[in-house]
């Protein structure tokens, strides 16, 4: 055998050895394999999706056969019995010329405020600049949100603004002109509009809904806390139709939201029927959160799908035309401080406490909680979680005094350790 040959080998060995093992102890002087996340607040919910029919008191508008319709009012606004909901004229130009003759009015209001000494004379061009900047940002917002229907009032608005600029700045002494000019435009219009051939006044007071689909007796109002689900599926069954009337008046201010769920949705809104409430979301007819209560749950057994009815008393534009809609219905909310599920530890505790008798005494028990960073030592935190998925966990950030058995929760910012080997409380880490 070539001895050599061998002692080289060996020799090679033994220094790839050495080297393997110096890089391995640099490696473990810089790294510590432990990974953190910071602790960040978030909020979930329990939801169900559901399609579900809306019934009101609603009674039918009569008149306005003979000539064109020009309505006083928007959908949702509130009415009383005996006030006037349109106008009848007969033709088309007589009632544009009334909405230009409203436009008219308001900016002569607008300019006449102008030529009045207050405010205009001691404001700043540089606060006019932030009030017209500031103006702009709400009405692209107004415009992404889609809330298109408030845009005409921003824009009035904005043109304020620019207006009291001009005259704080000097550009412009006064608006009389204008004045001069709006007033005989006015003159004109009034002579356009002429004598309306009547009006469509309420029979009662409430909400008023420019339109009718054919549901407005479908459901009776006041058997509506009884409905079932073969009532409520025969409803969303039926096909809508346009009726003739002009419009309608939903003479009480609560309305009802029914749907039907499965028996083990059911035993959740079961628990909120005495005074509870949710939150309800209709995404294809507004952006808003309606608040709503459970007003009944109707199911024939424990094992039955049942009728939910949710009463709501809030109105607008949007929800005054909605009849069967898809809705989100949130049963409950969650907001605390979100981890990873990975960060989620179960450690047996030991604390002492003191008995009725002010005697110290130690007390043992496994709790969930997480290790948390402080400086280069992890410190063990037990959290109080209230909402769970298969990825993270909400946890309680205020837990109830006396619940934990550590000095600490977790708390928002806090750098929680999500990989890490051989944890435990006052490691300390490279």
């Amino acid at each position: 055998m070539n001895q050599p040959l061998i002692r080289r080998l060996a020799t090679l060995a033994i220094a790839c050895l050495l080297f393997l093992y110096v890089g391995y102890q640099i490696y473990q002087s810089h790294y510590s394999g432990t990974q953190t996340e910071t602790a960040s607040y978030f909020s979930a919910s329990d939801s169900v999706q559901v399609s579900g029919i809306v019934v009101r008191d609603e009674t039918l508008l009569k008149g306005g056969d003979s000539g064109v319709i020009d309505y006083i009012l928007s959908a949702g606004d509130k009415i009383a019995s005996g006030g006037t909901v349109a106008q009848i004229y007969s033709s088309a130009q007589q009632a544009a010329a009334r909405h230009e003759i409203a436009v008219v009015d308001s900016e002569i209001k607008r300019l006449e405020a102008l030529q009045m000494p207050g405010d205009t004379y001691t404001a700043s061009p540089d606060v006019l600049d932030e009030r017209i900047r500031r103006q702009i940002c709400g009405m692209i917002g107004q415009t992404i949100s889609g809330s298109f229907p408030s845009l005409t009032e921003s824009r009035e608005e904005l043109q304020y603004l620019i207006n009291e600029r001009q005259i704080v700045t000097g550009e412009v002494t006064d608006f009389r002109a204008r004045l001069t000019e709006l007033q005989a435009k006015r003159g004109e219009l009034v002579k356009q509009q002429g004598t309306a051939l009547g009006k469509i006044v309420s029979p009662a007071s409430g909400y008023f809904i420019p339109s009718t689909d054919g549901f407005e007796t479908a459901i009776d109002f006041s058997s509506v806390r009884g409905l079932t689900c073969d009532q409520i599926q025969t409803a969303l069954k039926a096909k809508s139709t346009a009726g003739e009337s002009p419009g309608k008046i939903s003479k009480n201010y609560e309305w009802y939201f029914a749907f039907n769920v499965s028996s083990d949705q059911a035993a959740e809104f079961r628990r909120l029927a005495d005074g509870g409430t949710v939150t309800l979301q209709f995404p294809f007819a507004s952006n808003m959160e309606v608040p709503a209560s459970v007003a009944a749950v109707n199911q024939a057994g424990s094992d039955a799908s049942a009728a939910i009815v949710l009463r709501c008393n809030y109105m607008n534009s949007e929800l005054a035309s909605i009849r069967k809609e898809t809705a989100q219905v949130v049963i409950r909310q969650y907001t605390g401080i979100r981890v990873s599920r990975k960060a989620l530890h179960f450690e047996t505790v030991t604390k002492t406490v003191k008995d009725e008798k002010g005697k110290a005494q130690k007390v043992k028990k496994e709790v969930s909680g997480i290790y948390a960073l402080n400086g280069n030592q992890v410190d063990f935190r037990q959290v109080v979680p209230l909402y769970s998925t298969d990825n993270y966990v909400i946890c309680d950030p205020n837990p109830e005094k006396g619940t934990l058995m550590t000095d600490k929760t977790i708390q928002l910012h806090d750098e929680v350790v999500v990989e890490g080997t051989d944890l435990y409380d006052g490691k300390v880490v490279q």
